[in-house]
């Protein structure tokens, strides 16, 4: 797998046309604003790399593979997604949520990192979060306080964001905010994404893809978020990240049509 991901790579940065800039409205989003049936359900893997400039070559190489399927959950309609991040030999990432079919808000939200060394468990329909392995104090004391000011308002998992982006009303020119919520880093904010325009992606198929461009301006100048989603399917098919003067990249993977057979 390894071998093929650094294969495809080069086929990813064949873009066509520059991004066509518009101007639009500004949508705060709540739950009747999302297009609940557009969630893709079924497995997805991305590639995630980093590069010092746009034409070096790529380290940190990370395969991510996320699973999505519709279930019930404590008698609730719901939808589980399940992550799993692999780098270098080692699991390095997983993760476990649940979130409400009716809404998509949080139900239940399971992470671990091995950077961190401990598993934190976020329970939303009791409001408790634990915790397994050592954590420090300060740690859990931010978490717990963050996790407990969440409920305050509406809020969309950011961690869940390549699937939550899947269900927004796109348009050019529009802005949206969105009221994110990422257990365990960070207190709840509302973030705004601005749908700069569209341009076609060829995609590791090789086929190219019209997609909305949408662009998240980390506050206070600390880099940005650029996003190339789907008009046919929704799905991002490509993340570019600006931070500290380098880039992170996360790719989809498509098999080309000539490589699927029928059983």
């Amino acid at each position: 797998m390894m071998k093929f991901a650094l294969w495809i790579l080069p086929i990813f940065f064949g873009l066509g046309a520059a991004v066509s800039f518009a101007q639009g409205d500004t949508v705060t989003i709540t739950a009747k604003d999302l297009i609940k049936n557009k969630l893709p359900v079924g497995n997805l893997t991305y590639v995630v790399f980093t590069r010092k400039t746009k034409d070096s070559p790529a380290t940190s190489l990370t395969f991510v593979e996320i699973k999505v399927e519709r279930m019930t959950y404590k008698d609730r309609s719901a939808v589980a997604i399940t992550q799993r991040w692999d780098s270098d030999g080692a699991t390095v990432h997983k993760a476990y949520t649940v979130l409400d079919a009716r809404d998509f808000s949080t139900l239940l939200h399971d992470t671990y990192w091995k950077r961190l060394g401990y598993t934190s468990h976020f329970d939303f329909l009791t409001r408790k979060v634990s915790f397994e392995g050592p954590v420090p104090s300060e740690s859990r004391d931010t978490t717990e306080k963050d996790f407990s000011n969440s409920f305050k308002d509406y809020n969309l998992n950011w961690h869940s964001d390549l699937l939550v982006f899947t269900l927004l009303p796109y348009k050019d020119g529009r802005t949206f905010k969105i009221n994110f919520f990422d257990p365990g880093f960070g207190a709840a904010k509302q973030a705004s994404y601005r749908v700069a325009g569209s341009e076609p992606l060829t995609i590791s198929s090789g086929k190219t893809v019209n997609c909305w461009v949408m662009i998240y301006q980390r506050s206070g100048g600390n880099g940005s978020e650029k996003f190339w989603i789907s008009k046919q399917t929704r799905e991002v098919l490509k993340e570019e990240d600006l931070n500290n003067g380098g880039y992170r990249y996360k790719f989809k993977l498509e098999v080309p049509d000539e490589l699927i057979t029928s059983p």
